[in-house]
C-alpha cells in the first residue's frame, strides 16, 4: 500500500539502555513497510560510547534527528519536548529497547487517515523473553473509544510505546507532564476529558522485552506514591470520583507492596 501521509518517530535514549536492544530498535525502524519521514531522538543526559555508536551507525540510514539534553532530565520532560520539536502532525512513539512489526506504521497511518475522529490509535503488545520468536504473553486492549472511555477509569487504556497521535491534540491538552511514571496514562485521561477519542488496532504491532526487573520496577511505595498522584489528579479533573480514587488507589497499593514474584504472577494472570 502506498501512503504519502509523512509523521515523525519519537523516542528517547539514556545511559541504561542496552545498546544490543537500541540497535535491534533501529533495525525494525528500517525494515517499516512505510518509514518515518523523522525519527526525533532525544538522548536525556550523558551517554555511553556503545550507545553513541548505534546512533552513529543508523544516522546514515535512517532520518535521524538528536536533541542531546545536557544532563538526565527524565521521560516526561524529555517527551513534552519532544513533541513540540517534532516537524509533521502524526507522531509514533516508540522505546529506546522494543521491536516494531514491519507493518506497523502502514497500519496506523492508515487507521488515522480513514478514522479523522481518533487522536491516538495505539495497538496490542507481543512481550517475548530472549527472542521475538519466543512470545510468552500478550498485552491486549479494547478496541472501541466507546469501550475505553470507562475501561480507562481502571487501567490505561493504551500501550504507550506503541501508539501513533496526532501531535495538535496532544498539544492542545498540554502536552506530556513531567511524571517519573506514568505520564503517559495522565496525558491520555486528559484527552478523553477534552472530547478526544482513543483507538487499539487489534493485533500486536510491537514486541516488548520482557523479565523480572520490568515488574521489580513496577513495585515498592516510590512507584505507589506517584500513581497516587496520578489518580489524585484524575479526580481533580473529574475523571474519576471519590470512590473510585479510593477503589483505585487501594487495589494499585496492594500490587506495589506485592512481593516480585507474587506481582509478577498478578500481571501475568489478570492484566493479560
Amino acid at each position: 500500500m502506498h501512503n504519502s501521509t509523512k509523521f515523525s518517530c519519537l523516542l528517547c535514549v539514556y545511559d541504561k539502555d542496552d545498546p544490543n536492544h537500541f540497535n535491534e530498535c533501529f533495525e525494525s525502524l528500517s525494515n517499516q513497510t512505510l518509514k518515518a519521514a523523522e525519527i526525533l531522538l532525544i538522548q536525556d543526559g550523558p551517554i555511553n560510547a556503545a550507545l553513541a555508536e548505534v546512533i552513529e551507525k543508523w544516522s546514515e540510514v535512517l532520518p535521524l534527528r538528536l536533541i542531546k539534553n545536557d544532563k538526565n532530565i527524565g521521560l516526561g520532560k524529555s517527551l513534552n519536548l519532544g513533541v513540540q520539536l517534532c516537524e509533521y502532525g502524526l507522531i509514533a512513539r516508540m522505546d529506546a529497547d522494543d521491536i516494531c512489526h514491519p507493518e506497523r506504521f502502514e497500519k496506523q497511518v492508515s487507521f488515522l487517515d480513514s478514522h479523522p475522529e481518533i487522536a491516538v490509535v495505539g495497538s496490542w503488545i507481543a512481550e517475548f523473553q530472549d527472542s521475538p520468536e519466543n512470545i510468552v504473553s500478550y498485552r491486549k486492549l479494547p478496541a472501541d473509544p466507546e469501550d475505553l472511555f470507562p475501561f480507562a477509569k481502571k487501567r490505561c487504556p493504551l500501550n504507550h510505546p506503541t501508539v501513533m497521535f496526532r501531535k495538535d491534540a496532544v498539544l492542545a491538552v498540554g502536552n506530556y507532564d513531567p511524571y517519573a511514571n506514568q505520564q503517559d496514562y495522565q496525558l491520555w485521561a486528559r484527552l478523553l476529558m477534552s472530547g478526544y477519542k482513543l483507538a487499539n488496532i487489534q493485533e500486536s504491532l510491537l514486541f516488548m522485552r520482557v523479565s523480572t526487573a520490568l515488574f521489580k520496577r513496577r513495585g515498592g511505595l516510590k512507584y505507589g506514591k506517584i500513581e497516587f498522584a496520578v489518580q489524585r489528579d484524575f479526580m481533580r479533573i473529574g475523571f474519576i470520583n471519590r470512590l473510585e480514587f479510593v477503589r483505585n488507589v487501594i487495589l494499585r497499593m496492594f500490587v506495589r507492596l506485592l512481593p516480585n514474584s507474587f506481582r509478577k504472577l498478578f500481571y501475568k494472570g489478570f492484566l493479560r
